[in-house]
């Protein structure tokens, strides 16, 4: 069944329960009326507006209360400042009074005007120390007397202690004192100076001559701190708020130290950082007056808290007085506000729900009941309800739609009744040609799938004998290959016989002139033998004229037995070379037989090379007839293998087209047997149906 219901008027809109969101789903989640339901929807909405009007005045007032609180802190801020510049003030004047008055006590020791003395004069009266003894037993201030030395202020009686924690007497005024360039120009000076480390709200007086030269001067101080702790104690007792507080920073003698706070006094804070990591602190020191907000963590873990200063800068000592305080802390008076509003809203919202119920159960509960009735009873297939319209608003509407549909659902059951019956029977007549038709159908397919099988082993020979035609084709242009290379080593064979033929005749050629030369070499040692024999002769002859001789002739019969043996050893040597020819000759004789022999193996061998030659000519050609008639076989087996295949192809797609019709049959025999049994239901259906009060026409 489908998650979607559809309701069609004038823009056909669409609503599914998957698109459903918001206070839609919410409300179709309670098994409600509709009274209560539009009493939720307003209460809702009025929430919303009650809600909306409590957060907009809580921040209203927030807003008014937090700007209060800010102008409050601010104006304390500024009564701190004015406290501790009119003591400041206070001091500077009680300053210059009692330089006034230390003068003085100097006058009173004297028997003349001071300004009517000399230098020297001066000098003696302002280095007696009892004076300034006196003076700092009386009064709990510093003071010091100086005595001009060239261009230096040496102090020669003080009460000031030095860096060691002794009196600083004999030591020089530094040129870094501001007081130090008034002095030289004969004028007073008031202001805080620095001396060893502490800030002195001080006055400098000059001591003039008779002639108008400075030749020293005094200075009365009041240590800032000491002087101003009174007032910095009344600053510390103030809370603002649960756990507001002002504070002192100094700005100028020691940027960073805090001079007076609850927990941080005396203390470096330039660099404390809040919970992001903002040093909050020397943002004061670099913009000297403000307001600033920063977080705060009072404990490990806990959640930062922000935090508003209010700081502004004193002149003349350089110090930030500042007041700080929790932002919670001067928003309380507005959420208490805030959460008064809710209230009020949430004991409000079920009066509102109780009103609205009530107006909505006589205004539209009891008439949508009726709708509701008339609804169900066309929903159970009663067609003859008398539908009554009594007002005419929107229910009213309703009522009349419901009674148009009626007689809508009247007309349109009467008609389907009719119209099932016609369609059952023409689904009767349908099912019984469709059945016969089914039958014809199986039958024809069964034959076709006979037909294929035969069609499908045929084209399985036929790939067998294109397949092994195939290779009768590459075996005979193997073989064809073969026979052409045995052609060319053939016709290479003859040419290399034919050049062993000519090497050969150029063999025996050469052993023949051999063979004339060893014989021209035999007739050259028969005549060597010839003159042997000879010398021999000449040498006996020689012998035999020698012995005659007698003494003078021995010299000579050793030379002629030279001779003599020396024609011995030319005869063997010429006998030696003689049958070493003898045997060169008949080597040559030998070697001429062989070459004759060779020479007619050779001619043999061509002539059976050029008879082998001839016959596998004649076997290229018949392989060469060999390979174009196996390739005229081999494309007529292919031929035949694409035909049986196309074939073959055709018959499955017969038979795919006969399963379809077959299966199309049979959707049609299964589509025409559900009409008939949808029919049936209709008619059984359209039976549920009241469309008279007689049954007799009903049926």
């Amino acid at each position: 069944m489908s998650n979607f219901f559809k309701f069609n008027r004038h823009g056909e809109v669409e609503y599914s329960n998957n698109a459903d969101r918001g206070l839609k789903a919410w409300l179709r989640t309670f098994h409600v009326g509709v009274a209560m339901k539009l009493g939720l929807v307003l209460v809702f909405f009025i929430s919303i507006l009650l809600i909306g009007a409590s957060f907009i005045l809580s921040s209203y007032l927030s807003t008014q209360l937090q700007n209060n609180a800010l102008e409050s802190i601010a104006a304390n801020t500024r009564i701190f400042h004015n406290d501790i510049n009119t003591e400041y003030k206070r001091l500077m004047g009680d300053a210059e009074r009692y330089s006034n008055i230390y003068i003085n006590n100097y006058q009173n020791v004297s028997s003349k005007p001071l300004r009517t003395m000399d230098a020297e004069e001066l000098k003696a009266l302002l280095s007696d120390g009892h004076t300034n003894i006196k003076f700092s037993e009386l009064t709990t201030i510093f003071t010091s007397t100086f005595v001009r030395q060239g261009e230096e202020f040496v102090r020669v009686n003080t009460s000031l202690q030095g860096s060691e924690g002794r009196m600083a007497t004999s030591t020089v005024l530094s040129h870094d004192n501001p007081a130090m360039a008034e002095l030289i120009k004969n004028k007073p000076y008031s202001g805080v100076v620095v001396l060893y480390g502490k800030q002195f709200i001080s006055h400098y007086e000059p001591i003039a001559d008779k002639y108008g030269q400075v030749v020293g001067a005094v200075a009365i101080g009041f240590d800032v701190k000491l002087a101003l702790q009174p007032v910095i104690k009344q600053l510390l007792a103030v809370h603002i708020g649960d756990d507001g507080f002002a504070f002192v920073l100094d700005a100028g003698f020691m940027p960073g130290m805090m001079i007076a706070h609850p927990t941080l006094a005396n203390q470096q804070v330039q660099n404390t950082t809040d919970a992001h990591g903002f040093k909050y602190f020397g943002d004061m020191l670099a913009r000297k007056a403000g307001t600033i907000y920063y977080d705060t963590v009072n404990t490990y873990g806990a959640a930062p808290r922000k935090k508003l200063t209010v700081f502004e800068h004193i002149d003349g000592i350089n110090w930030i007085i500042g007041t700080t305080c929790y932002v919670d802390d001067v928003a309380r008076s507005s959420i208490l506000v805030r959460n008064a509003l809710l209230v009020f809203s949430v004991i409000l919202m079920p009066i509102i729900l109780l009103l609205i119920a009530i107006a909505s159960r006589f205004l539209i509960s009891d008439r949508l009941n009726n709708v509701l009735k008339i609804s169900q009873s066309i929903a159970q297939g009663d067609l003859t309800a008398d539908i009554h319209v009594d007002h005419n608003d929107e229910i009213g509407d309703l009522l009349l739609a419901n009674e148009k549909m009626r007689y809508s659902l009247h007309s349109l059951v009467g008609d389907v009744v009719s119209h099932a019956k016609h369609v059952h029977k023409a689904a009767l007549k349908i099912t019984e040609a469709v059945d016969g038709q089914a039958s014809t159908s199986v039958q024809t397919s069964s034959s076709v799938a006979e037909i294929t099988s035969t069609m499908e082993e045929l084209s399985a020979s036929s790939t067998q004998i294109a397949e092994h035609s195939r290779a009768v084709v590459d075996i005979a242009n193997v073989t064809l290959d073969d026979c052409n290379n045995g052609s060319e080593s053939m016709a290479e064979l003859l040419n290399r016989m034919a050049d062993i033929d000519s090497d050969n005749q150029q063999s025996m050629h050469e052993i023949m002139k051999l063979g004339n030369k060893s014989k021209e070499i035999s007739r050259v040692m028969v005549i060597i033998n010839s003159v042997a024999d000879q010398t021999k002769l000449i040498a006996f002859n020689a012998a035999l004229e020698a012995s005659s001789a007698g003494e003078s002739g021995k010299r000579f019969s050793v030379v002629a037995a030279e001779i003599r043996r020396l024609a011995d050893s030319v005869t063997e040597s010429t006998y030696e070379i003689e049958n070493k020819i003898s045997e060169i000759q008949n080597a040559i004789n030998r070697l001429v037989l062989n070459a004759e022999k060779g020479s007619n193996s050779i001619k043999a061998g061509t002539t059976a090379c050029k008879i082998s030659a001839d016959r596998l000519h004649d076997i290229v050609a018949h392989a060469g007839q060999t390979s174009t008639a196996a390739m005229q076989i081999s494309l007529s087996t292919q031929q035949q293998k694409t035909a049986s295949n196309q074939v073959v192809m055709a018959l499955r797609e017969i038979v795919v087209a006969s399963n379809y019709t077959s299966q199309s049959i049979n959707d049609i025999l299964s589509i025409s047997q559900d009409m008939t049994q949808l029919s049936q239901e209709l008619n059984q259906a359209s039976q549920s149906f009241k469309l008279t009060d007689n049954p007799d026409e009903q049926a």
